[in-house]
């Protein structure tokens, strides 16, 4: 069932008024480490638009805010802890600039923050940094918090000696004075004020450049190298989205800084991104991970969110779905096509298991509690994808051009969806409308396409059927979908467009031969399910020369479904042979599924003699699918035992010796748990194998997994997989899970507290529903809020549901009782007002029918 992505009371938002234009923030502020607290004053300059003005009004959120000044002058003002109302005096005319100067102290409990060493984690860096988006910014000074205010800035830090500090723009003073260093930064293009930054602690710096551009990355000392690792493709980044996006890289430099503890993957401050330190990593991870798509996305930023800026958060997905597909296009540009389809295709699951197991919505709204409501796998993945569409309906050259024009023209500017319709309009001539409306604007889910290939060998046509047989209803339409038919013939591709539109369609294509292959949507380009029908032969040939890697991996999956020794021998030939690894990995989980013999042994060959690391990651999870066979076990247990150059080939295995639930696996996995790794991702999932073991025995040892000090990654597999094995009971052990994971939902570790919410989710226990009630209402982080609100609202559902089923149940055995003391009741009445009993007639004569009573 596709629920509904607001939730009861949720409200219309709505841009806000801009009275005033904001138009310089010049922000001192002195980092008070020791007790968390900053003492800062803010300087706005500003003038009415439209009316002549006396008050105003301004975003400040437990600002502690000591004076108003105009020129020297006091001002009286208003605080009521959320927003500050400052009396002009004399009510500024129109367009008459004027400055105010405000000073506050604060300990903000949002949009700056300070991290260092406590008893868990002896070993952290004293850091303060800022997270502005979406509207943190009001926390640690008084702004005008929305995204389509946008003016320059200006921040003079003052930060414990030996510190660095960094924000927007350039560096145009440093100096020393009493008890610290003071850092004076200044922008000079107009940014929304969620992007204005300030990343301080003991950072070593590393200089890189880009065709005059200057580009710096910041990290923790000591750990200098992991950083270079990490970032040393910027430039090339740099230069090749200038390139493609048809707009120079905006700004004079590029910094990224390293921070602890940060509360997302990473943020695009303009010119200065902060970055997660978890994702620096050392030579062993550098053998199947990278971070390139994370630099790639924040990167693209400083172009699709900070150059241009969504006018309102419902428009959200003009940052973030253009951020997210430059992550494609960086993919397609290092690795190539087959590599960047098979992101694609990642992103497709995502958003489908959203939409499935969470909501369906546009992708632009204006309903929603809280901004950061929207910053979902709609919003990224889906938005992603649908750009990606965009740039098949339109043609490489037109969408670019389209993109270059829409950037030029609304620079430094809040844009909307039209906007960038009415750029690829004004760019092509080309009227998108109904594109926008069916994906971004009034659409929402996505097409289910079931295809029917045949081929009529006296006429020489090949029929495509294709039917859409989603569910329609007010939000989900019929989609109009223009793409292509491939088929080869004689070695040779031939492509034909297509458009679909209707409930229906049947093409017919005059062919020279019968086709070995006819692929719908090669390429898969559209953003769909697709189940295609179509003979064994023709799937087993795209598997093997389909030109596309994703095609081939499209094969594989069906294979796997398929089954039989035809489908098998074609599978253990991708494993072994395919150039791309992604279609080894897709050929071994096909493999996976069959579930046989010769499958297994195949799998068990290829663990030991596939020499890439993510082909052979994918064929130690396939073992895992061979459930209580011990020689699967075997392998697994070996490669658990004596390890792998991969950090991730050797977690997945302990994941998969966990779900062959072989007697050995309890042992190999506790060994298994000394082991550090990067992200602790060998322990992760140690903790998942346990649990897909159904080692009961194991609880301890997670719940010890779960104490504050550990590895933060371990310890929210830990708490996850202590869930998994208690979900659907209500025992002791079960109940001890429970309350680990409600005391979780107060953890100092954001994404502690997040894994607890989803492991009160997985027990789906009622009596959680006041500790939830308690999250959603005083924790000011809003995705916690907002995931507490939706497992009330289905634990809830699920009690009614079982209260339901319970009630009907009752119902069912009263009607059971009725039913039982009315055929007494009817057997009684019968037994008096039946006459004796008669022998039966001998002779062949019939007995007399009873006399039946009224």
């Amino acid at each position: 069932m596709t629920r509904d992505f607001a939730l009861p009371g949720t409200p219309h938002r709505y841009a806000r008024d801009r009275a005033f234009d904001i138009r310089h923030y010049r922000i001192g502020v002195r980092l008070d480490v020791p007790n968390r607290a900053i003492d800062a004053t803010c300087a706005i300059d500003a003038a009415p638009i439209a009316t002549a003005r006396r008050w105003l009004e301004l975003d400040a959120v437990e600002l502690d805010v000591r004076a108003v000044r105009a020129g020297g002058r006091a001002l009286d003002f208003r605080n009521d802890g959320r927003t500050l109302r400052v009396d002009l005096g004399e009510p500024a005319a129109p367009g008459q600039p004027f400055c105010v100067d405000i000073d506050y102290a604060a300990r903000p409990r949002r949009g700056l923050y300070f991290v260092g060493p406590d008893d868990g984690y002896p070993n952290k860096p004293a850091q303060v940094w800022t997270q502005g988006q979406d509207q943190d910014s009001r926390y640690w000074f008084p702004c005008f918090d929305q995204p389509h205010e946008k003016a320059t800035s200006e921040v003079i830090a003052t930060v414990p000696r030996g510190w660095f500090a960094l924000s927007n723009g350039a560096l145009v003073d440093r100096r020393s004075d009493g008890d610290g260093d003071t850092f004076h930064w200044r922008f000079d293009v107009p940014h929304s004020c969620y992007l204005i930054t300030l990343a301080a602690g003991d950072f070593a710096e590393i200089d890189d450049e880009c065709d005059g551009i200057a580009v710096r990355y910041y990290v923790q000392r000591g750990r200098e190298d992991d950083c270079r690792r990490a970032l040393s493709r910027t430039p090339e980044m740099v230069r090749l989205f200038s390139d493609r996006f048809g707009v120079r890289y905006p700004y004079a430099s590029y910094s990224q800084v390293f921070v602890a503890d940060f509360i997302f993957g990473g943020m695009e401050n303009t010119t200065a991104t902060t970055l997660t330190d978890t994702v620096l990593y050392d030579e062993r991870a550098a053998l199947d991970f990278d971070v390139d798509a994370l630099v790639a996305h924040e990167l693209a930023h400083q172009w699709f969110g900070d150059l241009l800026t969504c006018r309102d958060w419902g428009q959200g997905w003009l940052n973030e779905g253009f951020a997210t597909y430059a992550e494609y296009v960086w993919r397609e540009h290092a690795e190539g096509r087959d590599a960047a389809a098979l992101e694609l295709d990642e992103w497709a699951e995502q958003y489908f298991r959203e939409d499935a197991s969470r909501y369906r919505r546009p992708i632009a709204t204006n309903v929603y509690d809280e901004p950061i409501d929207v910053f979902d796998h709609h919003l990224y993945e889906k938005g992603g994808r649908v750009l990606h569409m965009l740039r098949q309906v339109l043609g490489d050259d037109a969408f670019w051009a389209s993109i270059a024009h829409y950037l030029r023209k609304h620079q430094t500017s809040a844009v909307e969806t039209r906007d960038l319709a009415r750029a690829i309009e004004d760019a092509t001539g080309r009227v998108l409308d109904w594109f926008f409306d069916q994906w971004v604007l009034a659409g929402a889910g996505h097409p289910e396409l079931k295809v029917a290939h045949r081929w009529d060998a006296d006429a020489r046509v090949a029929e495509v059927v294709v039917d859409q047989t989603h569910k329609t209803d007010d939000k989900t339409p019929l989609f109009r979908l223009p793409t292509r038919v491939r088929f080869r013939v004689d070695g040779r591709d031939i492509d034909f467009d297509v458009e679909v539109s209707e409930r229906r369609h049947t093409f017919y294509f005059a062919l020279a031969a019968e086709p070995a292959q006819a692929i719908f949507d090669p390429g898969r380009h559209l953003l769909a399910k697709i189940d295609e029908d179509k003979p064994l032969p023709a799937w087993i040939d795209q598997l093997a020369a389909a030109t596309e890697g994703i095609d081939r991996i499209a094969a594989a999956r069906r294979l796997g479904k398929l089954g039989g020794h035809q489908a098998e021998a074609a599978l253990i030939d991708a494993l072994d042979a395919d150039p791309f690894w992604g279609v080894r990995a897709a050929a071994a989980d096909a493999l996976g599924a069959l579930r046989t013999p010769t499958a297994r042994d195949a799998l068990i060959r290829a663990a030991d003699a596939t020499q890439h690391p993510k082909a052979r990651r994918g064929v130690v999870r396939a073992l895992g699918a061979f459930r209580r066979d011990e020689a699967a076990a075997e392998a697994l247990a070996r490669i658990v035992e004596t390890g792998d150059p991969s950090y991730f080939v050797e977690a997945e295995a302990c994941l998969a010796l966990g779900k062959t639930r072989s007697p050995r696996a309890p042992a190999v996995l506790r060994a298994a748990l000394a082991r550090d790794s990067f992200r602790d991702v060998i322990r992760q999932h140690a903790y998942r194998g346990l649990a897909e073991a159904n080692d009961d025995t194991a609880l301890d040892l997670l719940l010890a997994g779960t104490d504050y000090g550990r590895d933060p990654h371990g310890r929210r597999a830990a708490i996850g997989a202590a869930a998994q094995l208690a979900a659907g009971r209500r025992d002791r052990d079960a109940r001890r899970v429970r309350e680990r994971a409600e005391e979780l939902l107060a953890d100092r570790d954001f994404r502690v507290q997040a894994a607890a919410v989803e492991a009160v989710a997985t027990l789906a226990d009622p009596a959680s529903i006041p500790a939830l009630r308690d999250l959603a209402d005083r924790d000011l982080d809003g995705r916690l809020k907002r995931r507490a609100r939706e497992i009330i609202r289905d634990i809830e559902e699920g009690r009614a549901a079982g209260e339901r089923v319970d009630a009907l149940a009752s119902a069912v055995d009263e009607l059971r009782a009725d039913l039982a003391a009315l055929r007494a009741r009817v057997d009684r009445a019968g037994t008096r007002g039946k006459p004796a009993p008669r022998r039966r007639a001998t002779g062949g004569k019939k007995t007399a029918r009873p006399r039946r009573d009224a």
